[in-house]
């Protein structure tokens, strides 16, 4: 009946078109990165540091491929899809390292890293099929761990800069268990990024132990917490996802979005009142995903049967997004329960046609075809409710919802063999269903 959504990746909206049979096609490159390692680093960390280098400079070259590629399918993508793709596909399949001295004195060593990676176009393909919501959320989260990376980067320079002109002991000492913190969380953001990339290539369990070993190297990595529990929550393991959600949130208080997946979690446990606070923190934020909380709360309010209170969020939520297709679609079922037929009509209509310009959100226009088709049965619009009922039987072929509300809109306008013949498919999808 309702349609939730989560919000951790609205900021993108892709478009799926028809791919046309591609010639597969492997492509390799090259890719090399330095780093200087000082005497208090250990070298497998210079040398993932040095390899991270190189895999940038092989996925930057196989993101102009990506981009070529794309083109002669006639598939437009976006530059942060481009390294989304190129990030998922490549495979490395060799690494060397070369180690050479430059600093005998403070101890300093230039570690150099050549990688060897392939690129499929198959994969490109497979990528370009796949759900938007997941491939937008996955160039969300790389463009969260770049930025994540970025300071790192810049941390670690500003650590080893206060090192080398530290006078004592103790700020010496200080300064190098700093370092090796930021080690830790250095790894634990590698571990976390090949854990998104293991999702994203639909291993769920692989990617929920390579964020727990995430968190094992830095037990304040939030993120780490929160996409954990995103993971937990496609297995149904809600009330692991809550433990993850509410970590992420005592470690970053003002993270709306773990609070939005949280509230989700507990109104599929049936924990109403907890469900309603979080959502009452995401309207509370006066962030631009404000609009969810007041969905998310209206949903509630409308499975409670408050239909005042879930219409007031739901116009609430119009009003913040006014594209918001779920929204629109929510509302129109509430205004088809409320007998408001000419609204709901209007309100369906709106959610269909936005849908047509864009894939902001996770919808399927089925639903909102089926429920105008009736708004138009019980209107006594009855051509056009045969219309949308056709639009569902040519979406879902097994929709015995829909063969039943067109045979009624048969049976009433006269056309009884027509009617017969919807009725009795409806009965026999129905009972195959059993």
């Amino acid at each position: 009946m309702y349609m939730k959504k989560t919000f951790h990746a609205l900021l993108l909206g892709l478009s799926l078109t028809f791919l046309p049979i591609a010639h597969a096609e492997v492509m390799t490159y090259e890719g090399t990165g330095e780093y200087i390692m000082s005497d208090f680093e250990t070298p497998d960390i210079a040398k993932q540091r040095a390899k991270v280098r190189a895999e940038q400079n092989a996925i930057e070259q196989a993101g102009v491929y990506v981009r070529s590629y794309t083109k002669t399918i006639n598939h437009i993508v976006t530059t942060d899809e481009v390294t989304a793709i190129a990030n998922t596909i490549i495979k490395i399949i060799d690494e060397e390292y070369t180690i050479t001295p430059i600093d005998q004195k403070r101890g300093s060593i230039l570690i150099q890293a050549k990688i060897k990676a392939n690129v499929d176009s198959i994969q490109i393909d497979s990528w370009l099929k796949q759900e938007h919501q997941k491939n937008i959320e996955f160039i969300e989260q790389l463009k969260r761990l770049q930025i994540e990376r970025n300071k790192q980067d810049k941390e670690i320079q500003k650590l080893r800069q206060n090192l080398s002109i530290a006078t004592n002991d103790y700020e010496k000492s200080t300064l190098k268990k700093a370092i090796i913190d930021e080690d830790r969380k250095f790894l634990s953001k590698q571990k976390e990024k090949e854990a998104a990339i293991l999702n994203q290539q639909g291993k769920i369990i692989e990617a929920i132990a390579l964020y727990s070993q995430s968190i094992g190297l830095d037990e304040k990595n939030f993120s780490a917490y929160f996409n954990r529990g995103l993971r937990y929550r496609e297995q149904k393991n809600y009330q692991q996802a809550i433990d993850d959600f509410t970590k992420a949130l005592e470690l970053n208080p003002q993270d709306v979005l773990a609070y939005n997946e949280r509230g989700i979690m507990y109104e599929k446990q049936g924990e109403y009142m907890k469900a309603l606070q979080d959502y009452n923190k995401v309207i509370e934020s006066n962030s631009s995903f404000s609009c969810w909380g007041y969905l998310n709360r209206g949903i509630l309010y409308d499975r409670q049967k408050k239909a005042l209170l879930a219409m007031a969020d739901y116009n609430m939520a119009i009003t913040l997004a006014p594209k918001f297709i779920i929204a629109y679609y929510n509302r129109g079922r509430l205004y088809l329960d409320m007998d408001n037929y000419s609204k709901a009509i209007h309100d369906l209509s709106k959610a269909i046609e936005l849908s047509k310009t864009t894939t902001l959100d996770n919808f399927s226009s089925i639903d909102a075809y089926r429920y105008r088709g009736l708004a138009y049965n019980l209107s006594k619009q009855y051509n056009k409710a045969i219309t949308d009922f056709t639009k569902v039987i040519e979406l879902l072929p097994q929709d015995n919802r829909a063969y039943y509300g067109r045979g009624y809109a048969y049976e009433q306008l006269g056309y009884t063999s027509q009617s017969n013949i919807d009725y009795k498919k409806a009965q026999e999808l129905e009972k195959n269903k059993s």
